[in-house]
């Protein structure tokens, strides 16, 4: 726990005031980017964008000539380019700050290159990945790939007109949302789909703060009251909302929302000693670390 307490407290550090935060941004992109391009896990980042290609083509959620809109695109837009490499779509990169790292992205790409994966790729892959590789700035690649990046900073879809987009997707991004603009985000969401299209969400619902910890369960923060989290633990550069599987899908539904499929990840949380708001949900939703959910909107008159 030593770890996991000490990362807390930097974290808190970090989010005290605007100044600080603004630092924690610098510092991340001038030494945390390089040493994630450096020691990126290249087959997690394959297996989580091989799933999000596969559920496109399962439910025809994107497909060429579509417009696409991406939640949190993060520093070097992996999702997005990853779909982008099957997809001919035009897509949307929405983030609240901007965090980009333009060699940190041929980095991890050139990684891609190399791999048996992309050596056995359909030729428009390759073709698509090749862009990419010889792009030399972010706006020749966003011109070059039909992208548009967009920084919303309040978090909200303002930027897309209603009913403008053919699928919206995110990865590991919507755990980060702040509470209280959860539904604002998903009834836009909503708003923006055209009727009958999809969304796609991989939410890690996992203690973020344990990823510094080993020796911690990585739903950690289940043992804690919303009183304790908030006073020792809650922070705002790498903020997570502690919403449950079962919150995200009532809350999915509450927007319009149906839910065609959902996949999840999980871990034994039994040694836990889970703290009072957390008991009345079930044990598959306190094991859940990871929410994968394929959701449509609903055809008006269908």
């Amino acid at each position: 726990m030593i770890r996991y307490a000490l990362a807390a407290g930097a974290l808190k550090a970090f989010s005290l005031n605007g100044a600080t935060r603004s630092l924690y941004r610098r510092v991340g992109n001038a030494i945390g980017g390089p040493r994630r391009a450096a020691n990126l896990d290249l087959a997690v980042y394959l297996a989580r964008g091989n799933l999000l290609v596969e559920l496109c083509h399962k439910y025809s959620a994107a497909q060429d000539g579509q417009q696409l809109l991406e939640i949190g695109t993060g520093w070097m837009h992996w999702f997005a380019l990853y779909l982008r490499l099957h997809i001919d779509a035009g897509i949307v990169l929405m983030d609240v700050w901007d965090n980009r790292q333009f060699d940190a992205l041929r980095a991890a790409f050139t990684k891609l290159a190399g791999t048996p994966q992309m050596a056995s790729a359909p030729e428009r892959v390759r073709e698509n990945l090749q862009t990419i590789l010889s792009a030399r700035s972010f706006p020749e690649l966003y011109a070059r790939l039909g992208l548009r990046y967009v920084v919303q900073p309040d978090g909200s879809l303002a930027m897309c007109e209603a009913a403008s987009r053919d699928s919206v997707f995110s990865l590991h991004v919507l755990e980060h949302v702040p509470r209280a603009s959860v539904e604002r985000l998903c009834a836009d969401m909503y708003r923006v789909l055209k009727p009958g299209a999809f969304a796609i969400h991989q939410i890690g619902i996992d203690d973020h703060l344990a990823h510094y910890d080993p020796s911690c369960s990585h739903k950690q923060y289940l043992t804690y009251s919303d009183r304790t989290w908030k006073l020792f633990f809650e922070n705002h550069v790498q903020y997570i909302n502690r919403l449950q599987m079962s919150d995200w899908l009532r809350i999915f539904a509450a927007a319009g929302f149906v839910v065609r499929e959902t996949l999840t990840e999980s871990v034994d949380v039994s040694k836990l000693r889970i703290a009072p708001r957390y008991r009345g949900y079930s044990d598959a939703d306190l094991g859940c670390t990871i929410l994968t959910v394929v959701l449509q909107k609903q055809v008006i008159g269908a």
